[in-house]
């Protein structure tokens, strides 16, 4: 069953609930109140037969004239002694002569039932100065209270019956309006299943509500989806090509040796060398995707404290042999003591560092200074720099600059991805300034508490 469905039947329910107990009440309510009325009507009707007629002749036996001048359709109206004798009778019908006639001396006002049908009775005392010489009752059918019950009846089941398919209209017609985004959001999720082309869902700017914070989601979503699978694409092309590039070569060099390499030894060490180099680059390829997939995962940080100035001279004084550029390191103290993952941060440091040394002409700076919560860390080179509308692209996969460059050097583009994932996850930023031929600077900021985020510069 459909929510929508749900939703009008839970409704139409929800308003029989109402509807049922409030339109009982509202019955016995009126059926009290009518017949009250009826039962003061005859109240009434008995004062005036004792206001227009002195006991002596209510008393007066066979003088049923006074009473039949007072007598309406459906009523029986007689004169009772002390001993509940009755003197005199007047009635249109004798159904209620089964009634039993009964002396009181205070006014007695009440309904019974009598052969399936409802009467009322009224007993009034006849008062001859100071004393009780008799009864006045008068006994009659409550057909105004049965004709306006059912008409009252009549009416409420008219209106019930119209307020039950009313509600029923208008609740599918409102569950319809209200869920039409989500059955948009549906059709869309089935549409792009089907033929895996991203949608969105259009928006109606004057509705703030809920619905419409969902679909303003759900294209947040589809965006998102959309830039991942462009981004999947994109890495899913640009591996293939660096492996079809290093493939290629293995081909070329296995053939070489198949068709010369045997009778001539220089080329066929020569082979045998390149055909090593690539599977190396190729290995180191594969384990930097390894790791970037872990760290698409949020892989756990293992936290501790250390000094940040000593992990930097560690790290320049591993890489100093394998390039001729000078490196300067320039910290504002002797001990910088931060709480991250040691091992983490020494990858970072050791991707921009190598970066630095095999794009640099002649010296690298790394500037290492603390800030309120953070510590900034500034690496700076005097290479070829990058331009301007390349900065932004820096840290995608397997993004080159100049790719037969960074293919010389052994580059792979992962590097910079690998730096950025490792500086998000110490909720740390890192950015690239550079200028064509006058050098890059890049600068990473870290929290000197993992709690505790760093200040934006």
């Amino acid at each position: 069953m459909k929510i929508k469905t749900k939703a009008s039947l839970l409704s139409f329910v929800w308003l029989i609930c109402i509807l049922l107990p409030l339109t009982f009440f509202i019955y016995v309510l009126y059926a009290r109140l009518e017949k009250d009325e009826e039962m003061a009507t005859l109240e009434n009707a008995a004062q005036v037969i004792l206001q227009s007629s002195s006991p002596a002749e209510l008393l007066q036996e066979g003088n049923t004239r006074i009473l039949k001048m007072y007598l309406p359709d459906h009523t029986m109206i007689r004169t009772l002694d002390p001993s509940s004798t009755v003197i005199n009778l007047a009635s249109h019908t004798f159904e209620y002569v089964g009634v039993p006639p009964k002396y009181t001396e205070t006014t007695e006002a009440y309904s019974q039932e009598l052969n399936d049908e409802t009467i009322m009775i009224v007993r009034t005392p006849i008062r001859q100065g100071a004393d009780i010489v008799g009864t006045l009752e008068i006994v009659s059918e409550a057909n105004e209270l049965k004709e306006s019950l059912y008409r009252l009846v009549s009416i409420m089941s008219f209106v019930t019956l119209a307020t039950i398919l009313v509600s029923i209209s208008a609740s599918f017609l409102l569950s319809k309006m209200i869920f039409m985004p989500l059955s948009r959001m549906v059709q869309t999720l089935k549409d792009i299943q089907t033929n895996l082309q991203i949608k969105k869902l259009p928006l109606d700017r004057k509705s703030k509500d809920e619905l419409y914070q969902l679909s303003e989601t759900f294209n947040h979503l589809m965006e998102r989806v959309e830039t991942s699978m462009k981004k999947q694409r994109q890495f899913i092309s640009d591996a293939s090509h660096e492996f079809k590039t290093s493939l290629t070569i293995l081909e070329g060099y296995t053939s070489l040796i198949r068709r010369w390499g045997f009778e001539d030894i220089d080329l066929h060490k020569e082979a045998l060398t390149a055909i090593h180099e690539e599977c190396l680059r190729m290995k180191h390829v594969t384990y930097q995707l390894l790791e970037l997939a872990d760290l698409e995962h949020e892989g756990q940080l293992t936290l501790s404290q250390f000094d940040l100035v000593a992990l930097c001279k560690e790290s320049i004084h591993l890489l100093q042999p394998l390039s001729t550029k000078e490196t300067r390191f320039i910290p504002s103290e002797y001990n910088l003591i931060i709480e991250a993952d040691k091992l983490k941060v020494k990858q970072v440091i050791l991707i921009i560092l190598d970066n630095a040394m095999k794009y640099s002409k002649q010296h690298i700076e790394i500037h290492l200074t603390r800030k309120e919560s953070s510590v900034c860390l500034r690496m700076i080179d005097d290479g070829i720099g990058i331009p301007a509308e390349e900065l932004p692209f820096v840290f995608e996969r397997f993004y080159r600059v100049d790719r037969s460059r960074n293919r010389q050097t052994g580059g792979s583009g992962l590097g910079l991805s690998i730096a950025k994932r490792l500086i998000d996850q110490h909720q740390g930023t890192i950015e690239i300034r550079s200028e064509l031929q006058k050098g890059t600077e890049v600068i990473i900021t870290l929290p000197i508490n993992r709690n505790k985020p760093p200040i934006s510069s």
